[in-house]
C-alpha cells in the first residue's frame, strides 16, 4: 500500500482577477494541514504573466515546499529569454529543489496569437521519482494527443498530475485507462476529479455556485498508486498462488473478465503490491504491451508503417 495525499487549488487564473502570486502563496500556505504530500495548481496559475525561476513566486514556493517538506506543482508561463516563454509545470522536491521541469508540448492555439514573449512548445515529457512513486504532468489542451500519455507511460508514471484552464473529464479516464497510471487535477474550472488505474473516475467535486474572484475549490485526495493491473494472460496461476500464500495482505480488488484484467492492491501496510507481484513474476499489464510491440515489430522487422496525413 503507497498512499499519496494531494492538496488540489482550483481557481480562476485570468490576469484581471487573480489573485496575484503572493495571493497564491497565501492561498497554499493557509490551506496546509499537515498531511500533505503534494501541491498543484492550475494551469498559468498567475494569468498571463512570465515567470523566473529566481523570482519571488517560484522561490516563494520552493520556500513553502522546503518548510513544510512536501512536493509543490507550480504551473506558470515561465521566461526561457527576452523573446520566449514557455507554458510549464515545475515540480520542487520536499528539499525545496526542481525535480522537473515540464513545458507544455501542445500549446492552445490562440497562445501563439500572443506577441513577444512567444510561446514556444515544449519537446518531451518528463518524470520524477518521488519517495512515493514516479510522477509526471499534463497540461490542458495535451489532453488532446495521445502520443503524450504513451510517452508518460514509457517514462513508468504512477501518477499524472493535470493543471488545467479545463476539465478534460473522458479524455482523462481514456488515458488513465489505456494506460494504467492515475490522474489528479487543478484546473480553473470549478471542479476536481481523481482518475484511477482501471479509468474509473473515483471522485469528483464540483462547485455549483462559481464567483471567480473571490471563491476557490479546495480539494483533498488520498490516492493508493500502488495497485497493479495485469492481464489473464500468462499470470492466472501466479496470481492465485501470491493471494494463497499471503492471506489478508493481498487482495484482487476486481476482474475484468470482459477485458480479462486482474486488478491488485494492498490490504496490508507492510506489502507493497507491485514488489510483491514482481517477486511472483507476476506482469504488469502496461509491461505486457510493451513486451508484446517490441517482439511483434521484431518479428516483422521494422516498426509499423504510419498512414501518411491527408
Amino acid at each position: 500500500m503507497k498512499n499519496v495525499n494531494i492538496l488540489s487549488l482550483s481557481f480562476g487564473a485570468d490576469r484581471t482577477i487573480h489573485p496575484g502570486w503572493q495571493g497564491v502563496l497565501d492561498m497554499i500556505k493557509e490551506n496546509l494541514n499537515g498531511t500533505e504530500d503534494l501541491v498543484m495548481v492550475p494551469e498559468t496559475c498567475l494569468g498571463n504573466e512570465v515567470r523566473d525561476p529566481g523570482d519571488g513566486f517560484l522561490s516563494g514556493i520552493s520556500e513553502i515546499a522546503l518548510k513544510n517538506k512536501i512536493y509543490v506543482s507550480a504551473s506558470v508561463y515561465r521566461k526561457i529569454d527576452d523573446k520566449s516563454k514557455a507554458n510549464s509545470a515545475i515540480l520542487y522536491d520536499r528539499n525545496g529543489k526542481i525535480a522537473f521541469i515540464y513545458d507544455k508540448m501542445y500549446p492552445f492555439l490562440g497562445e501563439f496569437d500572443n506577441k513577444e514573449p512567444i510561446v514556444i512548445p515544449g519537446s518531451r515529457a518528463v518524470c520524477a521519482d518521488t519517495d512515493f512513486g514516479r510522477v509526471s504532468v499534463a497540461i490542458c489542451f495535451d489532453a488532446n494527443f495521445p502520443d503524450l500519455w504513451q510517452d508518460i507511460a514509457d517514462l513508468d508514471a504512477d501518477l499524472v498530475l493535470f493543471s488545467s484552464a479545463y476539465s478534460a473529464g473522458s479524455q482523462l479516464c481514456a488515458h488513465a485507462l489505456n494506460h494504467h497510471y492515475a490522474i489528479v487535477t487543478a484546473t480553473q474550472k470549478p471542479d476536481f476529479a481523481v482518475y484511477d488505474i482501471n479509468g474509473k473516475e473515483v471522485t469528483y467535486i464540483r462547485l455549483e455556485s462559481w464567483n471567480r474572484p473571490s471563491r476557490v475549490l479546495v480539494s483533498r485526495a488520498r490516492i493508493d498508486i500502488d495497485k497493479v493491473i495485469c492481464h489473464h494472460n500468462y499470470n492466472r496461476d501466479k496470481i492465485y498462488k501470491m493471494l494463497k500464500e499471503n492471506p489478508g495482505k493481498i487482495e484482487i480488488e476486481h476482474e475484468y473478465d470482459r477485458e480479462e484484467w486482474f486488478v491488485i492492491r494492498s490490504t496490508s501496510a507492510d506489502i507493497n503490491a507491485r514488489e510483491i507481484c514482481k517477486e511472483y513474476g507476476i506482469e504488469r499489464l502496461r509491461d505486457y504491451k510493451r513486451r508484446s510491440r517490441k517482439f511483434i515489430d521484431e518479428k516483422r522487422g521494422f516498426p509499423p508503417v504510419r498512414p501518411e496525413r491527408i
